[in-house]
């Protein structure tokens, strides 16, 4: 029986939304890289006055995925963090630029 994966697609857009302006000025994809089975995350500053948004995402018991104009990211979890042996601080995350078809193979569970 093939295991059922729960996953949040979360759409980010929208020129005035500062949410959408906000994820993108903490894109840093050169500063931290961490490489795990292959992928390579970025591990980033939430640039805002609040951390909630992204702190709620990490705590997240599913996948996450954001979805920013063109580009997927998958946002490394608590667990995948320590399978990293990586502790990421309030505010700090941890993304993995994905290709469309990268997508529909971790959505599929297809490693």
């Amino acid at each position: 029986m093939r295991e059922h994966r729960m996953f949040w697609l979360v759409h980010i857009h929208g020129e005035t939304s500062f949410l959408d302006h906000r994820f993108g000025i903490s894109l840093d994809f050169k500063s931290r890289v961490a490489n795990f089975d292959g992928k390579n995350f970025a591990i980033m500053h939430w640039l805002g006055p609040s951390k909630q948004f992204i702190e709620k995402w990490k705590r997240a018991n599913a996948h996450v995925f954001f979805h920013v104009g063109s580009s997927i990211y998958y946002l490394a979890s608590k667990d995948l963090m320590d399978r990293m042996g990586l502790a990421l601080k309030k505010g700090e995350f941890a993304l993995c630029h994905l290709t469309c078809d990268d997508f529909i193979r971790a959505v599929r569970g297809v490693d």
